[in-house]
């Protein structure tokens, strides 16, 4: 669906096997305590934190506790001053506002905020959490964030284009389905008036019957010179106006049920619209936060042109998508601090990388008696343009699945989207494919692998994998440099050997003459 960027550099170091251990052991962070990151200050106070400030750099951040107890502050240096930032917790959740409790912990906000600008929720703090202020009383950093480490660009755009993605597929589902409900709140809605309407018919139809029948026995008491065969056709009519008004009793009873069924259903519908309408607003507001955030990127050459084509690929690939997989997939919540792209998507590895560092989570979890099927992450695929691949763990191996991608505006029926290769299981983003195998197993697809997307392989370790990239355009700078530095010395020694042969001419003119021109020639050839 994206324009990818197929591994711009031929080189591709292998990871050391420390490099890979201090990924996994990254991958845990969630179950760590506060205590053990660098950048968390614990009571130290404002001004302790603002002289350890001084002289930072753009992006230096610190957290510590604040004055009310359970809620966080967060120093922030930027434009060389301090920022002070209030974090809430509420209910397990925190985040800067009520609108924005969206992270289970204050690592995970952290980490979702190293590669997402503060501009989100303040247009005057545009950086990311760049440098973590290491605490005095933090023996190490096991946080993955290092004080020279950014985010690579391109590796940011992948992972941005990844949630816009997801968020607009999110935001095209969830309005599909208000749409729905609404129309069927409407429908609903005239069939209760109408059902309404048929009742009020009956209650009128048994006040008549009622009253004939009050009337038809006045009569039969009332006239006592009736002859028998008059009383008791009265009586005969009487008994059939009963009858007639016990099936239309009935008859309202039934109505009456239908009705109050109807009403159930419209405060079903109501409570769920309630609930949609402001997740639809949350959701059209992230999509337009993340379109602004992929457009500043100018560097990247994100236009509008491909965005718009993202959108359309996602609403033509929903239009196809089933009914029964749309209510599926609304209806599951992961914990997006540790299931977004960043946590699984590997945009710039290779397949030994991607198996190097699943097995290297594999002994870990080994050591910590803890399951190693469903450990997992997504690479684009090396070999296909456009399609994905996924490296998964189960029964102590690492299996790889390819991922394809049909684009929707190609195909004659307008389907399409991520799936496995020969399947009709397509879907309308990678993370509803990740959030769909989360929860169902992955043994539809291939027999072998009996378990779901279980353990994200990246949590964590977001910028160790940037300096992994680092790492490559490191070496391979290198190599260019080598490869200048061989050419040079190649220059200086034929430049050196017409000098030789200048030396021994010296005494004859015509030869100085000729080697001089040759100078000159082989000058103008390597300067």
């Amino acid at each position: 669906m994206f324009e990818q960027s197929q591994h711009s550099s031929s080189i591709t170091p292998s990871l050391s096997d420390n490099s890979i251990s201090g990924m996994a052991n990254n991958s845990m962070l969630n179950s760590q305590t506060l205590e053990e990151y660098c950048w968390y200050w614990g009571a130290a106070t404002k001004e302790e934190i603002s002289a350890a400030m001084e002289n930072q750099q753009n992006g230096t951040f610190a957290v510590r506790d604040a004055s009310t107890k359970g809620q966080y502050t967060l120093t922030l240096r930027i434009d060389g001053t301090n920022k002070l930032i209030k974090i809430l917790v509420e209910n397990g959740r925190c985040g800067f506002t009520q609108d924005s409790m969206d992270f289970d912990s204050m690592a995970s906000l952290v980490q979702f905020y190293q590669t997402c600008s503060l501009r989100d929720f303040n247009e005057k703090l545009d950086t990311c959490l760049l440098y973590p202020l290491k605490s005095p009383q933090s023996l190490t950093c096991q946080n993955s964030m290092k004080s020279d480490s950014t985010i690579d660009p391109s590796y940011r755009v992948s992972l941005l284009k990844c949630t816009f993605e997801a968020i607009h597929a999110e935001y095209d589902r969830v309005s599909r389905r208000y749409d729905q409900l609404f129309n069927q709140q409407l429908a609903l809605n005239e069939e209760y008036n109408r059902k309404q309407r048929t009742e009020s018919a009956y209650a009128d139809a048994l006040k008549i019957f009622e009253r004939k029948i009050a009337e038809l026995k006045t009569t039969i008491s009332g006239e006592k010179d009736l002859n028998d065969r008059d009383r008791e056709s009265l009586t005969i009519n009487i008994e059939l106006q009963e009858e007639r008004m016990e099936e239309i009793g009935k008859a309202q009873n039934l109505m009456r049920a239908a009705i109050q069924n109807i009403g159930l259903s419209l405060q079903k519908i109501n409570e769920e619209l309630g609930r949609l309408k402001p997740l639809l607003l949350k959701l059209h507001k992230k999509c337009e936060k993340y379109r602004d955030k992929l457009l500043e990127m100018s560097k990247q050459k994100v236009t509008h042109a491909q965005l718009d084509r993202v959108v359309q690929s996602v609403s033509l690939a929903l239009d196809s998508e089933p009914s029964t997989l749309s209510t599926f997939l609304l209806r599951i919540s992961l914990p997006m601090s540790s299931w977004c792209c960043e946590c699984w998507l590997w945009h710039q590895a290779t397949k030994d990388e991607s198996i190097a560092l699943i097995r290297s989570l594999m002994n870990d979890f080994d050591n910590s008696n803890v399951s190693t099927d469903g450990i997992f992450l997504i690479r684009p695929s090396s070999s296909r343009i456009g399609f994905y691949a996924l490296e998964i763990s189960k029964d102590g191996n690492v299996h790889s699945c390819l991922i394809e991608y049909r684009d929707p505006r190609t195909t004659i029926d307008h389907s399409g989207g991520y799936g496995f290769a020969q399947t009709q299981m397509l879907f309308a983003s990678l993370m509803d494919f990740v959030r769909y195998y989360s929860a169902v197993p992955l043994k539809e697809h291939n027999s072998v692998l009996d378990t779901p997307l279980i353990t994200p392989a990246l949590t964590g370790n977001i910028v160790y994998l940037n300096n992994v990239s680092s790492q490559r355009k490191e070496k391979n700078n290198s190599n260019t440099s080598n490869t200048d530095h061989q050419r040079d010395k190649a220059k200086l020694k034929r430049i050196e050997a017409i000098d030789d042969a200048t030396e021994l001419s010296r005494d004859d003119e015509r030869s100085k003459e000729k080697i001089l021109d040759t100078f000159v020639i082989f000058t103008e050839i390597f300067v």
